[in-house]
């Protein structure tokens, strides 16, 4: 990474510009959970690591940019996690990265529902017994 996207960086971190990047990505993706300021933070923090590596390979694409990106790819995922049922792909270390932060902080998840099946059950009695005892009253009394 040159001086230059160090410096920038160190700018951006002080600022606090990830975390607030991160919060108007979610706000766009309309994610409705609140997320802990510490979750926040991790995500962007796991959002500066993965923009450091990118930029360490000199593909001439600014720190700020590969930021961004992470961050949209930090949102996607927290979308994605609070709002479907899908497992995160066990090989993808960005995604067990992810999992790891959302099971720290708990984030929620929707219940995925079976469809519902009847099952048979087997009485030990007849099904009118229980209405033996029952004396029916007149509307009046």
């Amino acid at each position: 990474m040159t001086w230059l996207n160090s410096g920038i960086r160190a700018f951006l971190l002080a600022q606090g510009s990830a975390a607030r990047w991160l919060r108007e990505e979610l706000d766009s993706l309309k994610v409705s959970c609140r997320l802990t300021a510490g979750c926040i933070e991790e995500l962007a923090r796991e959002a500066d690591h993965a923009a450091r590596r990118a930029t360490c390979a000199g593909d001439g694409v600014s720190y700020a940019q590969r930021l961004r990106e992470q961050l949209i790819v930090q949102a996607n995922w927290v979308h994605r996690w609070t709002m479907t049922d899908d497992k995160a792909p066990p090989d993808d270390p960005i995604a067990q990265a992810f999992v790891r932060i959302a099971r720290k902080y708990a984030l929620p998840r929707p219940w995925k529902l079976s469809e519902p099946v009847a099952v048979e059950v087997g009485r030990r009695r007849p099904a009118w017994a229980w209405t033996a005892g029952f004396q029916p009253q007149a509307a009046g009394h």
